[in-house]
């Protein structure tokens, strides 16, 4: 039982999701021996920013625990103006054999998540395990 915390940093909004992705499904298995045999449409809009990266990070969780589609990369772009991001996940069915398996991802939690996008672009977020 714990805590991660993860800090992405990059040239904008959409290379932080990418990377907030990444950092997401590393603490679960190895995203690197995934292999890109399938892909899913994603659409998603928030109300703000930090709820926009909270049901990004929740989709990819479920589509991990309940459709045990292990996602590997991201073709996504974020579009601050309307709060979305839209694009296509690529992956393959989840196999702790093949991917491994690290830990357990309970969720994502509001507390102490930051968006800060200036020069450049800078994310914080904890995950509950």
């Amino acid at each position: 039982m714990g805590d991660a915390y993860i800090e992405v940093t990059g040239k904008d909004l959409t290379e932080c999701f990418k990377g907030a992705a990444v950092g997401l499904l590393r603490l679960v298995y190895n995203i690197k021996k995934v292999e890109l045999k399938e892909d899913i449409n994603v659409e998603i809009k928030g109300f703000d920013l930090q709820n926009l990266l909270y049901k990004w990070l929740e989709f990819l969780i479920i589509k991990l625990t309940a459709e045990r589609f292990a996602p590997g990369y991201f073709d996504i772009e974020v579009n601050k103006e309307v709060t979305g991001l839209k694009g296509t996940v690529y992956g393959e069915k989840y196999s702790p054999k093949k991917h491994g398996f690290k830990t357990e991802v309970k969720g994502i939690t509001y507390h102490l998540m930051e968006i800060n996008c200036n020069e450049k672009c800078k994310l914080r977020f904890l995950v509950d395990l």
